[in-house]
């Protein structure tokens, strides 16, 4: 599960493997609602910033084995959805379930764990140094405005996550496919392994380091990808705590983006956050350089989060998207973008 604003400006800029068991069954959420105005025709607007509802618990087995299972739901919190530039209404519904999220059953033990169904990729549990996630200035938008772009969650993963080694953990993740044969139009869906995904994650104290790759094989975008042409990915993360102030820097590389060979993106983020009591002052700059000419997004972020309890948080944020002359986010090609994001989060 995702973590709030808060958590990852003041505990961190990576996400922590999801498949924690527990001996009951516990049922969690987010409520997560912003106000956000953007610099073109949308102005303002109510939004639902990925709020979400589960529940996950475990079966002990003896031995020190437990079988674990976890539902997770995106919902809409009563808004009209999340802004995106050069739309000018909101196709989401009200009030009801959203998109799945992380969902599966696995066997947990002294060996490490092994789960199968929706999950995100370990590739994307190796995090980023994003400190705005899940709001209206999340580096890793979809579309022109994301500069961390290749971060996941699939259907039909299978997952192992090994045991903590000292302050190092090995993730890795296959997805068979559906029984879908080569078309015209689309490859062969009918391997154990169309993509795969691999991460090491290393945490001892004030210091945090991970790295990633993945293969997306035959889930590239497009789907009629050449058998030569599989997109993939790596990137490295570091995380370093000094005192209230905490560092983080995170570095991408895709190739064959689309499925085309001559496409490559080169992509990384840069971020501080200060905590002051309940106030974490954070900050983060970023930028994402495709192949070609003129086709470069950066990304300046600032905000402040007011943490009202342990579970409750308020967040003012202001995000600068400069773009070069070929991109489009505003309705204007090369035109800048400015949001800002207004929000209150609940977890429970």
């Amino acid at each position: 599960m995702k973590k709030s604003l808060i958590a990852l400006a003041v505990a961190g800029a990576f996400a922590a493997p999801a498949f924690a068991a527990s001996s009951n069954v516990d049922f969690y959420g987010q409520f997560r609602v912003s106000v956000d105005h953007l610099n073109n025709s949308i102005g303002w607007g109510m939004n639902d910033e990925t709020s979400r509802i589960g529940f996950k618990g475990a079966e002990d087995l003896g031995g020190g084995l437990k079988a674990i299972y976890q539902w997770e739901s995106g919902f809409n919190a009563g808004t009209n959805g999340s802004l995106s530039a050069g739309t000018t209404a909101a196709a989401a519904g009200v009030g009801g379930l959203g998109a799945q999220r992380d969902t599966f059953v696995g066997l947990s033990g002294d060996f490490g764990t092994v789960v199968a169904g929706r999950h995100d990729t370990p590739y994307k549990m190796a995090g980023s140094a994003d400190l705005f996630t899940d709001t209206l200035a999340d580096a890793q938008n979809g579309g022109a405005r994301c500069i961390i772009c290749e971060d996941l969650r699939v259907a039909n993963a299978i997952a192992y996550v090994s045991p903590d080694m000292s302050g190092l953990s090995i993730v890795g993740a296959i997805v068979p496919g559906n029984f879908t044969n080569n078309t015209a139009t689309t490859k062969s869906l009918n391997n154990l392994s169309n993509a795969y995904s691999l991460a090491g994650m290393y945490n001892n104290g004030p210091l945090k380091v991970t790295a990633g790759y993945e293969n997306l094989g035959a889930y590239s975008t497009p789907a009629n990808l050449s058998a030569s042409s599989s997109q993939n990915a790596w990137k490295l993360n570091g995380a370093y705590t000094i005192g209230d102030l905490k560092l983080g820097a995170t570095y991408e590389k895709i190739s064959n983006a689309g499925g085309n060979s001559a496409n490559s993106q080169t992509d990384y983020l840069l971020s501080a956050a200060y905590g002051m009591g309940p106030i974490t002052l954070a900050a983060q700059y970023g930028k994402k350089n495709p192949s070609g000419n003129a086709n470069n997004t950066t990304d300046t972020t600032v905000g402040v989060v007011y943490g009202l309890s342990k579970r409750t948080s308020t967040y003012v944020g202001y995000a600068h998207y400069g773009v070069d002359s070929t991109i489009n986010l505003t309705g204007t090609a090369g035109q800048a973008l400015n949001a800002l994001t207004m929000g209150m989060n609940h977890s429970f």
